[in-house]
């Protein structure tokens, strides 16, 4: 055979593939001191303590929020911290927003309301509560909802989530899912949503603000 290509390592495993059985592929336990080893390291990274991210420092560029759905923006500078590790301990507020009606671009129903909302973090999970709320009556066939916006810098919407319905004359605090970070969705919307199927924000807003770090 004249192969200028040939070269004898590729006939030394060749030969070294047909020799070997089906067992000579089996997967093999590692020895006891290699899960000594790993198990001594998870235990040092359970002890040691939990670190505490202050989100504001995520969103720095964020210093934007919109009054309108894509009108006109006010400076906020937002400071929210919470805990990586959400405290089990007391019922703690980490922000508040003073909610306020703009007579340009939201609903009228929202002229003669108020309210304020604090972000709560009380057993392990966190909440918006609607606080020192004045809320009009949605009419018939309609709710009102509220709702996390992430906004950009500009203080348009990038993307918004629904915490759900509130009575307008006993509003309950409303649970913030864990897939989404107040430090990103920030702004606390409240619209006027009717009753037809459709989940998506009316553009009937009534009242919306920032949260702002208590400290």
């Amino acid at each position: 055979m004249n192969n200028k290509n040939f070269d004898p390592r590729d006939q030394a495993l060749e030969a070294l593939l047909e020799g070997m059985e089906e067992s000579d592929l089996e997967l093999l336990d590692p020895p006891d001191e290699i899960w000594q080893g790993i198990e001594s390291a998870v235990g040092a990274d359970r002890d040691a303590p939990a670190s505490v991210v202050p989100l504001h420092s995520r969103r720095r560029n964020l210093r934007r929020v919109f009054m309108g759905v894509a009108a006109a923006v006010v400076a906020a500078f937002i400071g929210v911290v919470v805990l990586v590790s959400l405290s089990e301990d007391a019922e703690e507020v980490l922000a508040t927003a003073t909610l306020a009606y703009d007579p340009l671009s939201f609903d009228s129903l929202g002229a003669t309301a108020a309210a304020g909302a604090d972000l709560v973090s009380e057993d392990g999970r966190l909440t918006v509560a609607l606080v020192d709320a004045t809320l009009p009556s949605p009419g018939a066939g309609a709710d009102l909802e509220v709702w996390l916006i992430q906004p950009d810098e500009q203080g348009n919407v990038v993307d918004l989530i629904s915490l759900g319905v509130v009575s307008p004359t006993d509003p309950e605090s409303l649970e913030v899912p864990r897939s989404h970070d107040p430090a990103v969705y920030f702004v606390v919307d409240i619209s006027v949503e009717p009753r037809d199927g459709d989940a998506g924000h009316s553009g009937r807003s009534i009242l919306r603000g920032a949260l702002m770090d208590v400290n």
